[in-house]
């Protein structure tokens, strides 16, 4: 396991640095515009741009026959998949400790945020990031990276429809509620993690039936 998941984080390193640097970037919005919208988006985008780096690391995985290589080791393929689905949820982590620096600068700064709700860019950003991958991963495995930047944007399309049908059925059954609201970010946010639990699973089936 403890392999894997260091070829796992050789195969994101340099995802991983450009992400951070694009994070960083973002950072530098705040100094523009200490906006409550605006923050948000900036901690939303800071979680994300880390999930969709994992494209270019299964290309490279896919380049090197890494693939085809790692089912002759004396492993499970169960733990294949095990340190796959492990590194994801660090790049999702990496991204939201990034993330959380922009609220911390935005206090040091000693900017008045008692008006500000943060949360949103977070769960925005955790349901958006953890969904995108949970969809996009078993389609890769099952069918190849070859068109692995279309399926990103594919996926991250779908994660933002689960948003907008929890949206409307929180709507439906409760009450109006705004889509950038708090109650859409939480049940958002456990619905991705379901939808994780049932991508991994579905990862594991794929991976023991696929024939590299």
């Amino acid at each position: 396991m403890r392999g894997l998941l260091l070829n796992n984080y050789y195969s994101l390193q340099n995802n991983i640095k450009t992400s951070l640097g694009i994070a960083l970037a973002l950072l530098l919005v705040s100094f523009v515009a200490a906006d409550h919208t605006v923050m948000n988006s900036i901690i939303a985008a800071q979680i994300l741009i880390f999930s969709v780096s994992i494209g270019s690391s299964l290309q490279m995985d896919e380049a090197s026959k890494w693939s085809k290589l790692e089912i002759t080791m004396p492993i499970q393929r169960k733990t294949v998949i095990r340190a796959k689905y492990l590194s994801f949820i660090l790049l999702i982590l990496t991204g939201t400790a990034v993330s959380i620096v922009t609220p911390a600068l935005i206090f040091v700064r000693g900017i008045d945020t008692t008006h500000f709700n943060l949360s949103t860019g977070f769960t925005f950003g955790l349901s958006l990031s953890i969904s995108t991958i949970s969809i996009y991963y078993p389609v890769i495995l099952k069918f190849g990276v070859e068109k692995s930047e279309m399926m990103i944007m594919v996926s991250a399309a779908l994660s933002v429809t689960i948003r907008f049908l929890v949206w409307m059925l929180l709507g439906l059954l409760w009450k109006p509620v705004n889509f950038n609201g708090a109650e859409t970010g939480y049940v958002s946010l456990i619905v991705a993690v379901v939808i994780f639990a049932v991508s991994y699973l579905l990862a594991v089936r794929i991976h023991r039936n696929k024939e590299f």
